[in-house]
């Protein structure tokens, strides 16, 4: 016979970066080192005091976590990652994806880009056309010519 009741989270642990191990209490019944099935593609370790959900098989129980309070708001058809309210990355309806992080981006490897780059004055395409304009002026007035090869001793 299955049962399933909701819970809150006593403590939640990583295993070798592989599994989580969580336990919870509910109704006069605690659980620990019980496993938590998480959607592929996705791990958290939740917060004492979020909630779960137990399921119990005989005396398999298997948890599922949950967080409420900290959810940011998403659309019908919208799909969110985020560790809070002011954290995330969501993938809008619109095609677009929106990311906060109030710490910063980081990305480790090449970025490409196949179309604009926009911030709050403009355009990248706009600096860049206005750069390309650009030429250094030699000691007579006249632009200078890019080093050559017999310049720069290559």
């Amino acid at each position: 016979m299955m049962k399933f009741f909701t819970s809150i989270v006593t403590s939640c642990k990583d295993i070798a970066g592989k599994l989580r191990s969580i336990g919870g209490k509910a109704n006069g019944i605690e659980f620990e080192g019980r496993q938590m099935m998480q959607q592929f593609g996705f791990i958290s370790i939740p917060k004492a005091g979020e909630r779960c959900l137990f399921l119990q098989f005989g005396n398999v129980v298997i948890a599922v976590a949950s967080d409420g309070k900290d959810r940011p708001a998403v659309k019908e058809g919208e799909t969110a990652l985020y560790r809070e309210k002011e954290h995330y990355i969501i993938l809008k309806d619109d095609g677009t994806i929106a990311i906060k992080a109030e710490g910063g981006l980081d990305i480790d490897g090449d970025v490409r880009v196949n179309g604009d780059i926009e911030d709050k004055v403009g355009k990248l395409s706009k600096l860049r056309d206005t750069f390309n304009q650009h030429t250094h002026v030699g000691n007579l007035g006249a632009p200078t010519a890019p080093p050559t090869q017999q310049d720069t001793g290559a």
